[in-house]
């Protein structure tokens, strides 16, 4: 680690790539011009020493151990920070309200509380805070830190000058909506098949909407009963947080498509519309064919109304499809006329034995076939369900994520 100094601080240290991708991404080169970025406010933390402790045991805890490094840091930096797994060891963490040192300091003590749970006792010390030096030409640059002068110099930093808002991302994640409650949102990816080649087209992304600081998670009417302005920050994260892990788990490779959950409510609303399409329009990056949009919460929309916002978001997707609450126990009548090019649901919580589900799938399958040629059933509980959808004539499924159940850290 470099601790000479010169004048003006630190002697030049080289950078080191720790990342790359075809495509960084709007979100983090709108900080090329925050100016955070040439003061060395934004820094990475790196997850090697777990990753290398867990050996092989790794890839099966990946999952488990980013849902507790996503809840630790948005615990610190609820007050206003920023951060991006960018990789499966690396996230890059930015905290406007900190100057550089004091940032660097901040980032030294999260990931020594991260190491200390995942290691226990054989936690090393926490040396792996990069500051980032360059995020131009699709990589990020880094350079390690000196702790004893970022800790010496972090005692007399003067605040730093804010950035300008319009520099830093639109949606932070998580936000305080307008009754107080400080909400975050939680991505992952569920994989999705065209049941007739039982080809996997992409993936879907699945949101959950989290109560903080307890992870109490809103239920669908919790949801609906926020208010316009945080349906809006909500349907922003989720493409934000969903577009996220597609890069870092899938890195350069392009899915053909990439299913988008978005609510009528922020579709219908002027304000809302103009920065989704932006949202839209950055995650068709990331895939090849383009976009499937489904639009939830249209029960009880005029069909002219939900008609007209379906064709305004048309040119930014190859399908919309109308995501409906639960399976349709009758034929959705409101949909007809609406020019959905589909319609999905989800399969709920089962398993059911085989033949109950044929049972409930043919009846739902055919009430949405009175409306649309496509019918998606969302939330399989397994791969042997896939060809029960299909015979039940349903052209599209996707398969619920296996979570493994949580295990105490490695002492």
């Amino acid at each position: 680690m470099a601790s000479s100094l010169v004048a003006d601080g630190l002697e030049a240290r080289p950078s080191v790539e720790r990342f790359s991708t075809h495509e960084l991404g709007p979100t983090l080169e709108r900080f090329q011009a925050s100016g955070m970025l040439e003061e060395g406010r934004i820094n990475l933390i790196g997850l090697d020493a777990v990753a290398e402790r867990l050996g092989d045991k790794w890839e099966g805890r990946q999952e488990q151990i980013y849902d507790h490094v996503e809840r630790t840091l948005t615990r610190h930096l609820e007050g206003g920070g920023f951060f991006q797994r960018v990789s499966p060891t690396d996230y890059l963490v930015v905290q406007p309200g900190l100057g550089k040192f004091s940032g660097q300091v901040s980032c030294l003590l999260y990931l020594r509380e991260l190491l200390t749970h995942f290691l226990g006792g054989a936690a090393p010390e926490a040396a792996d805070v990069l500051e980032v030096t360059s995020l131009s030409g699709g990589r990020i640059f880094a350079a390690e830190i000196d702790q004893a002068y970022a800790v010496a110099a972090a005692k007399s930093e003067p605040p730093p000058v804010q950035p300008e808002t319009d520099a830093l991302p639109s949606s932070w994640n998580p936000f305080v909506a307008a009754d107080g409650r400080t909400l975050r949102v939680s991505c992952h990816l569920e994989p999705v098949f065209e049941l007739k080649t039982f080809a996997q087209i992409g993936f879907r992304i699945v949101r959950r909407v989290l109560h903080m600081p307890g992870e109490i998670e809103l239920n669908a009417q919790e949801q609906r009963n926020l208010t316009t302005a945080d349906i809006e920050k909500v349907d922003l994260a989720t493409i934000a947080r969903g577009v996220s892990r597609l890069r870092s788990e899938q890195g350069n490779a392009k899915q053909p498509t990439l299913f988008l959950p978005v609510s009528y409510t922020t579709l219908s609303s002027q304000r809302g519309r103009g920065p989704l399409i932006a949202r839209f329009k950055e995650a068709t990056q990331g895939v090849e064919k383009g976009l499937i949009c489904e639009i939830s919460d249209i029960e009880g929309v005029p069909g002219s109304a939900l008609a007209a916002v379906t064709v305004l978001i048309k040119p930014f997707c190859v399908i919309v499809v109308g995501k409906l609450r639960e399976a349709p126990g009758r034929s959705p009548e409101d949909l007809r006329g609406v020019r959905l090019q589909g319609v999905a649901f989800e399969a709920g919580q089962h398993p059911l034995e085989p033949a109950d589900f044929s049972f409930w799938a043919e009846r739902a399958v055919a009430h949405a076939r009175r409306v649309t040629r496509s019918v998606i059933i969302h939330g399989l509980s397994g791969p042997e369900y896939l060809g029960l959808a299909g015979l039940a004539g349903a052209t599209h499924a996707s398969l619920a994520a296996r979570r493994t159940p949580p295990t105490p850290p490695p002492g």
